[in-house]
């Protein structure tokens, strides 16, 4: 092959890995942006997919760098390559610091059914979880508890109840070693009122299962 004929094929194939590193780039953050706006704060797409554009999006900019080792507009491509890369690295950095799971899905701890139940983040509470309802690619949060990692549910839809089943847990620091022991209990899934006949229902259940009423029941 004569050398003129091969510069033209590596030419085109620069080019080609340029546009597609910027494609890839941009329809990243387009696709960030759309989930944003698109999907409430209690609300997020099952399988970890929310992950594939934000990784591309933080990753891609190294990608268009690399690209541009030949383009005659290298220097540009390479400025607008950094201050994008640090600009999402540093906004994800705030998000996840501020309470967002940018880099990782929360932590599934049980499922039961369509309901399953995920690590939150709050600053001032570490055992605070939150039940979601799988529906189709989302999942949706229905409500919050104060629960240290429960290794299996059961809900009673029919009754609006959720009952949590939290194995034995060592709590240690430098200065104190304490074990908490297991908890077996029932709370409220969604806010709305539970009736007296009900609550009856809900109390044979808890002595059924030998557990005891927790806080949202019982305030």
């Amino acid at each position: 092959m004569q050398k003129p004929q091969w510069n033209r094929i590596k030419d085109f194939v620069q080019r080609k890995e340029l546009s597609l590193a910027m494609g890839l780039h941009l329809g990243a953050i387009f696709l960030c942006g759309l989930i944003y706006i698109l999907l409430p704060e209690d609300v997020h797409l099952r399988w970890g997919l929310t992950y594939i554009p934000i990784w591309t999006a933080l990753l891609s900019p190294i990608a268009l760098m690399i690209a541009a080792r030949k383009s005659k507009r290298k220097l540009v491509i390479r400025l607008y390559s950094g201050v994008m890369g640090v600009g999402c690295w540093l906004l994800a950095i705030f998000l996840q610091v501020i309470g967002g799971d940018i880099f990782l899905p929360s932590t599934c701890f049980c499922k039961d059914g369509d309901y399953l139940v995920r690590r939150e983040y709050d600053f001032f509470d570490n055992n605070l979880i939150g039940v979601y309802k799988v529906n189709g690619l989302t999942e949706k949060r229905i409500s919050f508890y104060s629960y240290s990692s429960p290794d299996s549910i059961k809900v009673y839809d029919s009754l609006n109840v959720i009952a949590f089943y939290c194995p034995t847990r060592i709590v240690g620091d430098p200065w104190l070693t304490d074990t908490i022991p297991p908890v077996r209990v029932i709370e409220q899934l969604r806010d709305n009122e539970i009736d007296s006949e009900r609550r009856k229902k809900i109390e044979q259940l808890a002595h059924r299962l030998n557990a005891r009423l927790g806080y949202t029941l019982t305030e």
